[in-house]
Parts: structure tokens; sequence; C-alpha cells
């Protein structure tokens, strides 16, 4: 017997040393998993990110090359058709058609019938979206022209609001009208095909807009003593009324215009020039529908590549948007509960229901909306305009 087999402590001494040695290598072991995974979570995260901001970048400068191409071409277009005969013949007959109808004069009956069409069909829109009882003096329009256009291309239209361009002669045997059914199914078409909501010639000595294809309030109005001297319209008439260069073109940006029920409308003209001086003004009413489809995708983020919550938006030098959220049309509810909770004021959420657009009332000042404004690209962890983490580009 040796003198081992006589110390009975040795054998468990022995096998706690084992216990210890094995648990200390499974505790390095499960170390050494934990550390490989948490460094394999954080490589595919960063993987993973990078993968979405190389994405959000693609879809951005996709995004901005569709809005320049969309300008460039309207830009084309209209100086094309300002410098056409077509346009320069009807310019000058329509200044002088518009000049007799202004020296005449209107029945009170007439003028009566155009200011119970304007209380009943107009004003109704402007108290809504204004939020309060909007003042008829402020819209009605000046001189005997457009009392007289108006009653009989506006009042007396037989077609419904949308669709008062179809009406080529409205039948009353002046000599505008007769002039306005030679022209304006040419022009309709222009517009039509060109994709403009409104094509419009202004009198650029007047300011008078002696013909608009969409026949909407501002037919045949002042631009320098009517409802609407201080509008975009007016702003972009002025500027491009003493240049006589065939080159100009005056962009101004989207803004709520009344005549069609303070929808977000942008206004791009061109001066109309023949033997070197300029006779009128052609102007190019652009609606914001046509932004939105580019930048939203005709509202298709899902297919686009955003996912369930991702989106692309435009934003205004105001830091107004010039496109709408994507929650705002797909959600209005959680919407508006996200926009009060990331701390919009109760006058901007009511102008956004009012309007019934988010576009040049909803405020985006976000650390990536000031970069980019500021002509800084980048991408970047920020928090968004609903108040939560969002990755941008």
């Amino acid at each position: 017997m040796t003198s081992a087999d006589t110390n009975p402590s040795s054998r468990p001494t022995h096998w706690g040393l084992a216990v210890k040695l094995f648990a200390i290598l499974i505790l390095l072991g499960v170390v050494a998993v934990l550390v490989t995974g948490v460094l394999g979570y954080f490589r595919a995260r960063d993987a993973l990110e990078r993968a979405v901001f190389d994405h959000l970048t693609t879809v951005r400068q996709t995004k901005a090359r569709q809005v320049e191409t969309y300008f460039n071409t309207i830009n084309s277009e209209l100086r094309l058709l300002a410098s056409s005969k077509m346009v320069a013949d009807a310019t000058r007959a329509f200044r002088i058609e518009v000049a007799k109808l202004d020296r005449g004069d209107t029945s009170p009956e007439l003028r009566r019938k155009v200011s119970d069409w304007y209380v009943a069909n107009f004003m109704p829109d402007m108290t809504r979206i204004l939020g309060e009882k909007a003042a008829l003096a402020n819209y009605l329009p000046v001189g005997a022209a457009p009392y007289y256009l108006q009653y009989h291309y506006i009042v007396t239209n037989p077609n419904p609001a949308a669709r008062r361009s179809l009406l080529d002669d409205a039948g009353d045997g002046s000599d505008y009208s007769k002039l306005h059914a030679i022209y304006h199914p040419l022009m309709r078409a222009a517009a039509t095909t060109v994709g403009f909501f409104d094509f419009m010639i202004a009198d650029a000595k007047s300011g008078r807009l002696i013909y608009t294809v969409a026949k909407e309030v501002d037919f045949t109005t002042s631009l320098q003593a009517g409802p609407y001297r201080n509008s975009s319209v007016a702003s972009a008439v002025a500027r491009c009324g003493v240049s006589a260069d065939r080159s100009a073109v005056c962009l101004e940006d989207f803004a709520p215009y009344a005549p069609s029920g303070g929808a977000p409308i942008a206004f791009m003209a061109a001066p109309v020039i023949d033997q070197g001086a300029i006779i009128g003004v052609l102007i190019a009413q652009l609606s914001n529908d046509e932004i939105d489809n580019v930048v939203t995708g005709g509202r298709r983020w899902f297919q686009e590549g955003f996912g369930n919550t991702g989106e692309a938006y435009l934003v205004g030098p105001d830091h107004l948007v010039r496109s709408g959220p994507r929650a705002f049309y797909e959600n209005r509810e959680n919407y508006f509960a996200e926009l009060k909770a990331a701390g919009a004021s109760a006058e901007e959420i009511g102008a956004i229901q009012r309007y019934d657009t988010p576009v040049l009332h909803q405020r985006i000042d976000t650390k990536a909306t000031r970069a980019a404004l500021a002509g800084v690209e980048g991408t970047g962890d920020i928090i968004g305009y609903r108040g939560v983490p969002t990755l941008a580009s």
C-alpha cells in the first residue's frame, strides 16, 4: 500500500482542481462566443446601416435628378411656346379685345350674377381654408372685361369647374369669343401635351390676364389692381415683363393660390416678344401634384425599397415641405398624433387640415434639412420630424 492510498484527502483535492479548471475553460469559451457574437452583431449592423445609407443616397440623387429634369423640361417648352408665332398672334389679338371690353360697360344685372356666383361657389372654399369668414370684396374682379368674360366663360359655362376649358366659344357674339374659338383649342392642346395645370397670357403693360386655359377666377383679372396683385403670378409677370430677352424665364416658388382653391401652385413665366418689344408674358401654372408624384414615387414607397416606414420628401428654403410625407397619405390619424407629439403647433396642424395638404404648411427643421439647405451632403442618424431616431441621407 502506498502513502497516497493512505491519504484520504488527496482525491477530493485533485477533483476540486479539475472542476475549477473545467469551469474556467467553459467560462472562457462562453466569453469568446459572446465576444465573437457581439463583434459579429456590430459588423452586421454596420454593414446593414451602410447598405441602407447607400440606398437612401441613391434614391435621393435619383429624385433630385427627376425634379430637376421636370423643371428643365417645363423651362424649355415654355420658352419654345413663348417664341412661337401662334402665341405672339394670340397675345396681340387678345390684348386688343380685352382692352375694348374694359372700355365698355357691363350691366348691373350681369355684375350681380357674377357676384352671386362668387358667393355660392367660391367664397365657401375661401372661408374654409382661411378658417374665418372671407370678405367678398377682396376677391371680386376689377374692371368691365373680367365681369363680362367671367360671366360668359365661368358663370354660364355648361361644364363642371374642372372641365371649363372644354368651352371653345361662349356664343355671346363678341370679337373676343371669335378669337377664343380659334386659339383656345390650340392652347388647350399645348397645355395638355406639356402637362401645365394652366396656361395663361398676360398683357405686359396692364398686367391683365388676357387669356387662361382653365378659366379659374383669375381669368382676365388685373395683376396690378385686382385681388391677386400680391400673388406669385403677379410677381412672375412683373419680373418677366421688363426683359426683352427670349432666354429669360421667371420662376416663382410654390405658394397657396386662391383661384385654385388654395392649392400649392408655382408659376414659370417667359416674355412674349414681337419685333424686339415685349407684348405679353406667357405663364405656366404648375401644380404641386407633379412634384409630389415624382418625390413619392406615385405613393409606392414599399415598391421603391422604403420598407414599411421609409420615405423621401422635398423641403424648401423656408423648411416647409413641397411634397407630402408618407404618413399623411397612409394613416392621417397617426400622422396628426405624431405631429402633435413632436411639438407641432395647433396653427400648423389646423392649416394642414383646412388646406388638406401638408405642402407649405408642415415645417421640417431637422439636422438633415439644415445640412441640405446649407449645401452639405451626407448621411447619419438623426431625430426625424416625427421625433424618432431616423437614418437620413
